[in-house]
């Protein structure tokens, strides 16, 4: 995919959208170090090598997590960046809707934001099952989304190429499905969703001045706290499953 490879080849670790990878990462390493027991002895599988390349991504703690990590991705320049930055992780190229891996290869699965870049829900969907059948049987899935239901997310999606020419979001915006729909799609790839939650509740046009004055993204980590309120579909930017397979 060109377009990734040019997003990460063009990528300036100084811009607004490296300031928010930051919170992005705490976030998602938060919610996998909340949800995965470790360590464990199998190996991890992460879809998306996009935030390894640019930032710290969830390396560190997968470490912590598993006995070996795999990362696959579409874009060779994704790919050979992010090689470069963790030279003892496996960046294999590959297509999560047609995974080169045995059924049941891993222990654990965690895919971050990699399957709302699709054009349809049905490939999503797909994706979906294919990161059951390579899930190992007692393993755990980690799967996160773009949330429809947030409105800041619905009117971003609605407008993708009008956005990326203003320069707001850097990278191609696909379908997604709310925690409904999400549930619907986990349990028909034969898996057992045992929590929920809605994630990252500070809007970007706020977590950035926030980024720019203070550079921590410990106050934004504490807004966190509003996944534990009824509204939480409505602030969250993203919808997170956490599914085993029996």
């Amino acid at each position: 995919m060109q377009s990734w490879d040019s997003v990460v080849e063009t990528w300036s670790p100084t811009s607004p959208h490296a300031r928010l990878r930051a919170y992005s990462d705490a976030v998602t390493a938060r919610l996998v170090d909340t949800w995965v027991d470790g360590p464990r002895t199998g190996t991890v599988l992460k879809t998306d090598a996009f935030d390894e390349s640019v930032s710290a991504g969830l390396v560190p703690l997968l470490r912590e997590k598993a006995g070996a990590i795999v990362i696959v991705d579409v874009a060779e320049a994704v790919l050979a960046r992010g090689a470069e930055r963790y030279p003892d992780v496996r960046f294999e190229q590959g297509d999560v809707r047609a995974l080169a891996y045995d059924d049941g290869a891993f222990e654990l699965v965690v895919s971050n934001s990699t399957l709302d870049h699709f054009d349809d829900e049905a490939t999503l969907a797909a994706a979906v099952a294919e990161l059951g059948r390579v899930l190992a049987p007692g393993g755990t899935l980690v799967l996160t989304l773009d949330n429809p239901v947030n409105p800041l997310v619905a009117t971003r999606n609605r407008l993708p190429g009008l956005l990326r020419r203003l320069g707001i979001v850097p990278y191609p915006i696909g379908v997604t499905c709310g925690p409904s729909r999400l549930r619907h799609h986990v349990e028909a790839a034969g898996l057992e969703v045992v929590a929920a939650c809605a994630l990252m509740h500070v809007p970007r046009l706020l977590a950035l001045p926030w980024l720019r004055l203070r550079g921590s993204v410990g106050a934004l980590l504490a807004c966190e706290r509003l996944d534990a309120l009824p509204t939480r579909y409505l602030t969250g930017q993203f919808v997170a499953v956490k599914a085993v397979k029996r």
